[in-house]
């Protein structure tokens, strides 16, 4: 039942990735603008995206236990905590919106996903479910913005979020690196 991994279009990050490689000034633009549509209404969106992942992907409610309380054996969703969700879904949204206004800041945008990637390790978040949550999103953005939604806007959005998941990856994988000095990573 689960959604298809995406493949990622971007490689791994060197020391002097930036967003502009991978990311054209006109795309910049489709998702900055986009985002304006959308950031008042983040509670939605996030709802949306959350609860859409958990419905494709019904094993990744096993990694909210504040929000979905599972019966005894992990196997049956015994409830779901809606305004606990519509938090979390806002906090995550907002990052997404940190990391929309810092796209043309490549250095501050990749250390923030860095430590985002960090925070998420102490949680046992893989880069794997990081993945997982792109379709749940593309559906979320695709029912918010409706018609603004177009072909170019969802090729722009795709490759930020592939462009997150691979600095959110790093960050995953060099718990102990500072975000803020990538020139640690060795590659």
């Amino acid at each position: 039942m689960g959604n298809k991994l995406p493949n990622c279009a971007i490689p791994y990050p060197s020391k002097n990735k930036h967003l502009h490689m991978v990311l054209s000034t006109e795309q910049i633009k489709l998702v900055q603008g986009s985002w304006e549509l959308l950031k008042d209404n983040l509670g939605r969106l996030g709802l949306i995206v959350f609860l859409r992942l958990f419905e494709t992907e019904p094993q990744m409610k096993t990694m909210f236990p504040k929000i979905v309380q599972m019966n005894h054996d992990n196997k049956l969703e015994t409830n779901i905590d809606k305004d606990m969700l519509q938090r979390h879904a806002v906090t995550v949204m907002e990052g997404l919106g940190a990391a929309v206004e810092s796209l043309d800041d490549s250095r501050f945008l990749n250390s923030v996903l860095i430590s985002i990637g960090q925070t998420h390790v102490q949680r046992q978040v893989k880069p794997h479910m990081v993945k997982k949550l792109w379709p749940s999103l593309n559906y979320g953005l695709q029912e918010v913005l409706e018609e603004y939604y177009t072909k170019s806007v969802a090729e722009a959005w795709k490759t930020v979020y592939d462009y997150i998941c691979v600095y959110m990856k790093l960050g995953m994988e060099n718990p102990d690196i500072d975000p803020d000095n990538t020139s640690e990573i060795g590659r």
